[in-house]
């Protein structure tokens, strides 16, 4: 489960996110909507620890993770644009991040289980970002 409590972000004077909290149980998803500008990216950059709160907590398995590392946190993300890599496929962008946690994550859950898979997954993720 992810908690968040009054979970608060200032940058300098200017207040982005006041008092936001939720949770979600495992296997729940949450979306956020609004307009631009609202911090959106914000509140998904201080889950993710690339910002540090300004006040509030954040827990994750009842362990207050408020102030440690993204590293540590073990969460990835997804940008929606922009931050995929042109020269891999669909699937290689996905499989990226689970590369670099091997500790969590072994090498045969994320590969295809038989070439029957394969050739199905490589027909079906041989995309690539189109050019704008």
């Amino acid at each position: 489960m992810l908690a968040l409590n009054d979970v608060c972000k200032n940058f300098g004077p200017k207040q982005v996110l006041q008092d936001i909290s939720f949770q979600i149980e495992r296997g729940e998803i949450l979306s956020l909507l609004g307009p631009s500008g609202c911090g959106k990216t914000t509140l998904l950059n201080v889950i993710l620890g690339l910002e540090q709160l300004s006040g509030g907590t954040i827990s994750h398995e009842q362990q207050n993770i408020s102030h440690v590392s993204m590293k540590d946190r073990g969460f990835n993300i997804v940008f929606q644009d922009f931050a995929l890599f042109p020269h891999l496929t669909a699937y290689d962008n996905i499989v990226y991040g689970l590369k670099n946690k091997q500790k969590h994550v072994k090498k045969e859950d994320i590969q295809p289980q038989s070439k029957r898979q394969n050739k199905n997954l490589k027909r079906l993720v041989q995309m690539r970002q189109s050019k704008r």
